[in-house]
């Protein structure tokens, strides 16, 4: 089983990567090196909350274990 934190986290992320790459692939990479850090920033901050442990639990509740 993967744990919540990361299955969460990874929900988040790599959705927002991938709409950050189609958005910003014209517009040269720092600018989506910047945008991903920002992505990176904000997960990582809801990974500290405990709100993609919560995010993990409400939309794949029998591949993540409970509290």
């Amino acid at each position: 089983m993967i744990s919540a934190e990361i299955a969460g986290a990874l929900m988040l992320a790599v959705p927002a990567l991938v709409a950050a790459w189609i958005a910003l692939r014209r517009q040269g990479m720092a600018l989506f090196l910047f945008a991903a850090a920002m992505i990176v920033v904000g997960v990582g901050y809801l990974t500290l909350t405990g709100a993609t442990a919560d995010i993990a639990r409400g939309l794949l509740p029998g591949l993540v274990p409970a509290r």
